[in-house]
């Protein structure tokens, strides 16, 4: 269990500048970066520059007394600028829940306890959000247990892999925001999914840094199952950062926020075709979400090219047969990691993805 006191003690000595994974395992996946593009500040000029002449009001005569009075200089009074991304850091997740999810649904689940890991070590302390965009649309209880008629095959639940579901009282307790796209997940239903109301921390939407069970309330929101429709991977994204969404009264109320570091990851088994958005209109609204595409880690694990000699996945896709709209969309910003759906551990990936986070982190102003 990761509670908030690990968090907050581990987190202050990343401070958001050891850009060096801190690695829950080894392995393979691409991570890169804009072409053309660096990350780090940038150089502040020559030190002696601003140094003060010897009858400067930041300089003293010691010549006759041998005590030099240091009464500051201009840049002393200057505002100072906080390091960094200043502990705030704003996780979305927009996760397929396809039938053909379930391999990765596991692999997923599997590479949790590795992720809180490496929250705990490299971004402990810092105020985080985590949310989970519904992406498509829908609730499955409605779509699929109840009226899909699986509750009449198998009452009171839906089902083998959905036996936690309650035909009876499940649909009275669904809300309107529980089926809006890009809306953050609390209430997953169906096969695979987690099948229960998560309890969230000051009844949120999303996970706060105050979560009392963050592993708990992480599987929660993240297990949304594998009864799911086309996945608009783009559009639940906008969605989810969206004034509608985040302005008072919106599903996501109060989760984007202006000073902090947003860090989006997709994660799907097939390239987006379903999406009215595209990833040129995409990065726009994202950069116009945030501010500044700086601001912004873009993170996706999406299927890639079988290698030889790898092992392969059972009931995994490969070398999907499509535009990969992914890889496009992430070349547009300077902070990126991409990782395969088809991999046999997902820890390595976001071992190097909160690399990532720690470099954007270090070269983030907040405006």
């Amino acid at each position: 269990m990761v509670t908030r006191a690990p968090l907050l003690a581990a987190l202050v000595l990343a401070a958001c500048g050891d850009a060096t994974p801190s690695g829950f395992s080894s392995g393979g996946s691409a991570v890169t970066g804009a072409a053309g593009t660096t990350s780090g500040s940038s150089s502040t000029g020559d030190a002696s520059s601003s140094s003060p002449a010897d009858d400067s009001p930041g300089s003293s005569d010691s010549s006759s007394t041998g005590i030099r009075h240091d009464v500051g200089t201009v840049m002393d009074f200057l505002p100072v600028q906080p390091p960094g991304c200043q502990g705030k850091v704003d996780i979305l997740f927009v996760i397929s829940r396809l039938p053909t999810m379930g391999t990765e649904q596991t692999q997923l689940l599997a590479s949790f306890p590795g992720f809180l890991d490496t929250i705990e070590q490299k971004l402990a302390g810092f105020d985080v959000h985590i949310l989970t965009a519904n992406p498509d649309g829908r609730w499955p209880g409605e779509d699929v247990c109840d009226g899909g008629g699986l509750c009449m095959d198998y009452w009171p639940t839906c089902g083998p892999t959905a036996e936690g579901y309650q035909c009876p009282t499940y649909p009275d307790l669904m809300t309107e925001c529980d089926k809006v796209l890009g809306a953050g997940l609390t209430f997953n239903t169906g096969g695979d999914a987690a099948n229960k109301l998560c309890d969230l921390h000051d009844g949120h939407r999303y996970i706060v840094s105050g979560e009392p069970n963050m592993a708990d309330a992480f599987e929660c929101i993240a297990k949304i199952g594998t009864s799911g429709g086309d996945p608009l991977m783009g559009d639940a994204m906008i969605a989810a950062v969206s004034p509608e969404l985040n302005d008072p009264g919106g599903c996501n109320e109060g989760f984007l926020r202006d000073d902090a570091l947003l860090v989006v990851v997709l994660i799907t088994d097939t390239y987006d075709t379903a999406s009215k958005s595209y990833y040129k209109s995409q990065y726009e609204a994202i950069v116009t979400a945030k501010g500044d595409p700086t601001s912004v880690v873009m993170l996706a694990v999406v299927p890639q090219p079988h290698q030889d000699g790898e092992p392969i996945v059972p009931g995994c896709t490969y070398d999907w047969e499509g535009h990969n709209n992914f890889g496009e969309l992430l070349s547009r910003f300077t902070y990126t990691a991409e990782g395969d759906t088809c991999a046999s551990d997902y820890a390595p990936f976001f071992d190097e993805a909160v690399g990532r986070i720690s470099e954007a982190c270090d070269s983030f102003v907040p405006q």
